[in-house]
């Protein structure tokens, strides 16, 4: 009998055990805005844009959260669908062409001399108190002309958990596009 006993409340322990040990894993993408079909002229300047490197601790699928000036945690149950490099790169082209109509703007390397801009994403996480940071470098470069700046954006949350984190921080990616977007006219004017 005692052994039927302990069979039985093993079986329940594990069982328990087991429910309480299920995580369900939720799984995010940026904001993807609308795209409006723009047709650059055939001969319109190309801007190449390289693919967009993140800081290590970013590159993993994880959603990262700051709690403290010197804590990064990355969660286990929140994760990118995609990997963020990835999205990030897809964005960046589709937002510069919108931006940028006079030029071409590829993902893939052209031949000629072209205007290239590489981005270097070192902040794409939440803090803790409800704001997310995008911040980095990013550098224009043609022939032996290039220009480097760095971008810092500190958005707060509208509300709290991670779906609007990840609203925020695509936000914010779509406010350094625009950033971007001014370097390059500025850095290659196109003539009018």
């Amino acid at each position: 009998m005692r052994s039927g006993f302990f069979l039985s409340s093993l079986a329940a322990l594990s069982l328990l055990t087991a429910c309480s040990s299920s995580v369900e894993l939720r799984y995010y993408q940026l904001p993807q805005p609308a795209v409006v079909s723009v047709q650059p002229n055939a001969t319109a300047p190309v801007l190449y844009v390289e693919p967009v490197m993140v800081a290590a601790y970013l590159n993993s699928n994880s959603l990262i959260l700051q709690t403290s000036t010197v804590e990064l945690h990355k969660t286990s149950q929140h994760q990118w669908a995609d990997p963020l490099d990835q999205q990030l790169q897809r964005l960046l082209v589709n937002g510069l062409q919108q931006a940028l109509p006079a030029y071409r703007v590829t993902g893939q390397q052209p031949a000629g001399d072209v205007v290239r801009l590489l981005v270097q994403v070192e902040q794409f996480h939440g803090q803790q108190q409800g704001i997310a940071l995008v911040s980095g470098r990013f550098h224009l470069l043609q022939g032996d002309k290039v220009h480097s700046q760095s971008f810092q954006l500190q958005l707060p949350q509208p509300d709290e958990g991670y779906p609007a984190l990840v609203d925020t921080l695509g936000e914010g990616w779509q406010q350094a596009i625009l950033q971007f977007a001014a370097a390059v006219g500025t850095f290659s004017p196109v003539a009018k």
